[in-house]
């Protein structure tokens, strides 16, 4: 991304959502005149946010402390995962989710004063707002948009606890059972520990499974996309050109009237004259007479 484009994409994601399209074309528009066709082409592209995805960088802009909580509790709870599917315990694991759990309710809070399109976020909006946070935790891409404040779209809900960097499911913190003897307790733990890993073992196939219909259909929407791009820049060298006939025609037009208004200038002398030569005409025939 060049630094014009850079500079328009810093602006575009920083305006109120309902500013953002006709902001968005009047600065492609800017750069097509200033002959910087190849920018104009990338910011008329730029894609504009859903509201949860507005708020979601509005909140970077507003509360950068939430969101550099967030992510650091996102990156604590990724280390917890990868431990604890390591078998090295779940005690760590649960209390960086319940520390990520809370930065995500300290950022809710906060976009509750938050006004996307200029009204009071939905619940809808507010829902989908939390998945797309919570998603960093699981989704490189979107932890990358969070942090700068580029949110575009929705982000995919991954689950209770999600994924570890390498695409593995962390196992879930068991509920808290009551006491028991201590040697009851010592004699059933490698039960509950076969049993832990049996669960994380299918929550895994699971998450793997709906990873590869994602993968899937993401790829369909990128061949969607690449489709619909080229017809977009199909579309837009068409309008150029005629856009650049308009201004050809009216140019045309401006001079053809010029050439009227002077033709209708010599037809009003050539009147005037033949008016005064007919006068003299009568007047001498009256003398002849």
């Amino acid at each position: 991304m060049t630094d014009a484009v850079e500079d328009v994409a810093e602006r575009l994601y920083a305006l109120p959502l309902e500013d953002f399209t006709r902001e968005r074309d009047a600065a492609a528009r800017e750069l097509r005149k200033a002959k910087e066709r190849d920018a104009a082409a990338v910011v008329a592209k730029l894609p504009k946010p859903s509201q949860a995805a507005w708020a979601a960088n509005a909140l970077v802009r507003e509360r950068r402390d939430l969101v550099d909580g967030l992510l650091s509790a996102v990156d604590d709870l990724r280390d917890a995962q990868e431990a604890a599917v390591a078998g090295k315990g779940a005690a760590a694991l649960r209390d960086a989710a319940a520390s990520e759990r809370a930065a995500v309710d300290a950022l809710m809070e906060a976009a509750k004063d938050l006004r996307p399109a200029g009204r009071k976020p939905s619940a809808q909006t507010m829902e989908r707002l939390r998945t797309t946070l919570q998603a960093a935790a699981t989704d490189d891409a979107v932890r990358d948009a969070l942090d700068r404040g580029r949110v575009v779209e929705d982000a995919e809900g991954g689950g209770a606890w999600g994924l570890v960097p390498g695409g593995d499911v962390a196992p879930a913190p068991r509920k808290p059972r009551p006491k028991k003897p201590a040697k009851r307790a010592a004699k059933a733990a490698p039960d509950r520990d076969e049993e832990a890993e049996r669960r994380a073992a299918e929550r895994l196939q699971e998450e793997r499974e709906r990873r590869q219909r994602l993968e899937a259909e993401l790829r369909e929407a990128r061949a969607e996309r690449r489709s619909r791009e080229r017809e977009l820049e199909r579309a837009e060298k068409a309008a150029e050109r005629a856009a650049g006939r308009l201004e050809a025609a009216l140019a045309a037009a401006e001079e053809a009237k010029e050439h009227a208004e002077e033709a209708s200038s010599d037809l009003d002398s050539a009147r005037e004259a033949a008016s005064e030569a007919r006068d003299n005409v009568a007047r001498l025939e009256e003398q002849l007479d």
